[in-house]
This record gives structure tokens, C-alpha cells and sequence, in this order.
């Protein structure tokens, strides 16, 4: 609106001008009053500080007669307080310093109210002698291009408040605006949390030159750029992975142009598409299960068979062939559940045991690994609550997983730690600590996902299995581990009342 106005301003003086001075001597004619007569907006023409010419418009605005304003001195018209800018105005325009913008004043009505008024004045020759034309619009009678623009800004700012794709705006890196969903994507409470930064302090240092590049060249055309992939700091510090775009915009909240970006929060499809993957893994995992299993239950049954005979053969040493039968029915319940990967089955768990002697019974069981590792094992227990209902050799199997991945982490030696505790709910925690090498926070979040081991002779599939096996027991796995600090693993299992 405001461009419109000063253009038509502008226009009309121009050609005020141009007609008159095909003649520069010439006084204004007839045709040339009758033309200004009918104007919408005021005209003046003002000589040696004297009012030459008011077209009725300008008389309407000030309330003065036509001959009332032709005896009286222009600055009486203007606020005392916009005098001096006034006279600074005239005076470079008498020089020949011509201004095309306009120029805001109040004047002083003959009531003597005021009001404010956009004016531009440009030099001409009138009778052979310098004088300043100009034009002259009340603006307490319509809306100002301020007005209009912040009115432009409400709206734009309403139609983008809700909308479920987080905006931001931004003008040379400087954040000005984002909507509601940019504010949860950032984890800000309100606008001044995010207002005050840059927009490189919401991004991920790694994407610092990309999205530089892409504020470069967006500026160029109006045209949107590609959404691409990117990565946000929240406002607590973590990283957040989205999908951006970028467009420039003109004239917000007084700016010439700014960039807004969209995002799109693409973690969830980034969980499913690592879902349908482990889930590909995982069937690959169950074909790969089946078919080990059957080749180890063959010389499985042979060996259990073969220690069968010789127990009734022998009578001695029946201790010995009895630990070797205990662990051949181990070895079977792992093949088992090996086949459970291939086909799940549903499990009822019966009966009660001690997590105690289970876990004492691992110790026994690794302390020779244990021992060629110099690894030391500390059990303690801090809580009562140990009793719970489970199938046995699956929950030792657990154990042996994750104590034999202590013992590999420490291959200069070291303590292995394993605390009971009671938890809330319930149910105990048992927490397996190392103090190894540690795993990098990045790999963490992938620990027990199919095919995906930390060391160079691993599988992948120990820690898979100890998942599957916890969670079907209503229990949860976490770990937590530091650099150069060790590993630290903790089982939540639910316990009977028999422990209470």
C-alpha cells in the first residue's frame, strides 16, 4: 500500500512537473488548475517561503479557506516540534538535492488539531524563479503502510501459528519467528527462548557448511529449495534428525527479505525404517537359527546318549558325567531358543527360582574364563526380594552372555562387579558392571539389535537373544557406559511374593 501511495505520489508530481515545464516561465493556467481542482490528494506549490497554490483537498485537510492559506506562511501548517526537519527538508530540495522517498509530518488543523500527513515536494521553475511542488496525504484517514504491513505480518503469523510443520523464520541467521511446532520440535517453552539465537546454534555443527550454501543460493529465486536431510540441536542438546526446506519471503516484520524453513521431524520414520530393517535381520536370524539348530541337535543327541552309557558303564566319576549331562540339556535349551528365532512360541513360566543361585551358578561356571583373564568376580547382594518365576536356563543364559561380555572388555584384567538391589514395583535390579574400554554413546542405542556386535569376532545375535528372553520374562535391559570408564548393564526382572 505504502509503495502504491508514493508511486501515485510521485507520478503525479512528475507529471505536474513535466507540464510545466514545457514553459519554464509560465504562471499556472487554466487547464493546468482545473487538473489540480480535482485531485484526491493535496497539492501546493510554495515560492520564497510563500503558499503560491492550494488545490480545495489541501484546504479540506487543514480546514482553511483557499484565500486563508495563500496569506499565511507554510510552516504555520506544520507541528513546531516537525519545523525544523521541515525547513531541512525545503532546503535541500531548493539546493537541487532531490529526495524520491517521502517524508512524514504532523500538521496543525485551523481548529487546532493535529494531524499526520505524508508528503513530497520536488524543485521546479515557476515565473522564471526556483519553487517547490508537492503533494500532500492525510494519513489519519486511512490505514499507514506500517499499518498494513504489520496487519500482512498478523496474518501470515496466524496461518502458520498451528500448522503441524515446525517454521522457522529467519533474516541473516537471526531467528524472528517460529511457529508452535517449531517451538516443540526445540523444546522451547515460548518465542524468547528461540529468538535470541542464531540459526547455527539449532544446528548441528556438521551441517554448518551445507546450510550455509543453501542460504546463499535460496536468496537468488523464489522458487523453494529440495527438502534434504539435516541435523537440529534441541535446546536440551540433543540432536534431532529432520528434513529441511527453505523459500525467501519479502517484506516481513519490516525486513525486505527473509528465509523461512520448514522441517519435518523424520525420527518416527527413522525408527520404522530401523524396525522394518531389524525385522529383515531378524528373519534372515530365525532361517539361520532353524538350520544351525538341526545341525547341532544331531551330534547333540549322540553325545547325550554316549554319556547316558557310560554312566550305566562306570561306576565311578558319575559327578563329572553328571555336569556334562546338566550342561548337554543347557546346550538343548539354547538350541531352542534358537529355534524361537525362527518361530516364536509362547512360554508360561512355572516356577519359582533364586537369582542368586542362578547368577552364583554362572560364577562357577566362567570362573575359569574368569580366572586366565585376571578378572576378579564380586557379588553383592542388597536385596531379599531375589525370588522369581522364570524358566531357569534362560535366565542363566542372560547371565552368561552378558558376564562373559564383562570379562571380554577388560582383557588387561579388572573387577567385575554384580549388585542386587531392590526396584521399584516389585522387582529387582541386577546391575553387571565392568570396567573396561566402554562403548561410544552413538553405538549404545544400537546394542542388542540383530547382527550388531561391538567386537571384531561377535555375532550380534548373544545380545538379540538376552532382549528377546527379558522382555518375555516382563522384565527390561538397559546399559549405560562411559569411554576408557567400563559398561554398566542392568536387568529389571519382576519378583513372586515368596520373596516379600
Amino acid at each position: 500500500m505504502r509503495s502504491r501511495v508514493t508511486y501515485l505520489n510521485n507520478k503525479r508530481v512528475e507529471n505536474l512537473k513535466s507540464t510545466m515545464l514545457f514553459n519554464p516561465h509560465c504562471l499556472l493556467t487554466e487547464n493546468i488548475k482545473g487538473l489540480l481542482e480535482n485531485y484526491l490528494t493535496g497539492v501546493y506549490l510554495v515560492q520564497e517561503n510563500r503558499i503560491i497554490y492550494v488545490n480545495p483537498r489541501l484546504t479540506e485537510m487543514f480546514g482553511y479557506t483557499q484565500s486563508e492559506m495563500l496569506r499565511m506562511e507554510p510552516m504555520a501548517f506544520v507541528h513546531p516540534e516537525d519545523r525544523q526537519r521541515m525547513i531541512e527538508e525545503t532546503n535541500s530540495r531548493l539546493r537541487g538535492e532531490e529526495k524520491t522517498a517521502n517524508y512524514w509530518m504532523r500538521g496543525l488543523r485551523k481548529d487546532g488539531s493535529c494531524f499526520n500527513y505524508e508528503t513530497h515536494a520536488s524543485l521546479i521553475t515557476y515565473g522564471g524563479k526556483p519553487a517547490l511542488m508537492g503533494t500532500l496525504l492525510d494519513m489519519t484517514s486511512q490505514k499507514t503502510a506500517r499499518d498494513l504491513m504489520q496487519e500482512q505480518d498478523l496474518r501470515y503469523q496466524r496461518l502458520i501459528k498451528y500448522l503441524p510443520e515446525p517454521i522457522i523464520v529467519h533474516d541473516k541467521g537471526a531467528i524472528i519467528y517460529t511457529n508452535n511446532a517449531g517451538l516443540r520440535l526445540l523444546g522451547a517453552d515460548n518465542q524468547e527462548q528461540v529468538l535470541r539465537l542464531k540459526i547455527t546454534q539449532i544446528t548441528h555443527p556438521d551441517y554448518h557448511d551445507s546450510m550455509r550454501e543453501r542460504m546463499d543460493k535460496v536468496v537468488l529465486s523464489d522458487e523453494p529449495l529440495d527438502f534434504v536431510e539435516t541435523l537440529l540441536l534441541g535446546l536440551d542438546g540433543q540432536t534431532i534428525e529432520v528434513e529441511a526446506s527453505s523459500i525467501r519471503i519479502h517484506n516481513f516484520l519490516g525486513r525486505k527479505i527473509v528465509v523461512q524453513t520448514v522441517f519435518r521431524d523424520i525420527r518416527d520414520r527413522k525408527r520404522a525404517e530401523e524396525a522394518l530393517i531389524n525385522s529383515e535381520k531378524l528373519s534372515v536370524a530365525g532361517q539361520m537359527a532353524a538350520g544351525i539348530a538341526h545341525e547341532i541337535r544331531n551330534p547333540l543327541a549322540s553325545l547325550k546318549g554316549f554319556s547316558q552309557l557310560l554312566k550305566t558303564k562306570f561306576d565311578k566319576h558319575h559327578d563329572y558325567l553328571d555336569i556334562m549331562l546338566t550342561e548337554l540339556d543347557r546346550i538343548n535349551g539354547i538350541v531352542q531358543e534358537f529355534m524361537a528365532l525362527a518361530k516364536p512360541q509362547a512360554h508360561e513360566f512355572y516356577e519359582d527360582h533364586d537369582l542368586v543361585q542362578i547368577i552364583r551358578s554362572v560364577m562357577r561356571l566362567l570362573e575359569t574364563q574368569a580366572i586366565m583373564n585376571n578378572v576378579q568376580i564380586k557379588l553383592n547382594i542388597g536385596s531379599d526380594l531375589t525370588i522369581t518365576r522364570c524358566e531357569g536356563n534362560q535366565i542363566k543364559q542372560v547371565f552368561i552372555n552378558l558376564l562373559k561380555n564383562a570379562i571380554d572388555a577388560m582383557p588387561g584384567g579388572g573387577d567385575v562387579e554384580i549388585d542386587l538391589q531392590p526396584h521399584r514395583n516389585q522387582t529387582v535390579a541386577i546391575t553387571i558392571k565392568d570396567h573396561g574400554v566402554g562403548i561410544p554413546k552413538e553405538q549404545l542405542e544400537k546394542l542388542g539389535g540383530p547382527f550388531y556386535t561391538t567386537k571384531s569376532s561377535g555375532t550380534g545375535l548373544g545380545l538379540m537373544i538376552c532382549n528377546r528372553i527379558v522382555e518375555a520374562h516382563h522384565g527390561t535391559i538397559s546399559f549405560a557406559s562411559e569411554l576408557e570408564s567400563g559398561t554398566t548393564v542392568t536387568v529389571v526382572l519382576p519378583v513372586t511374593e515368596k520373596s516379600i
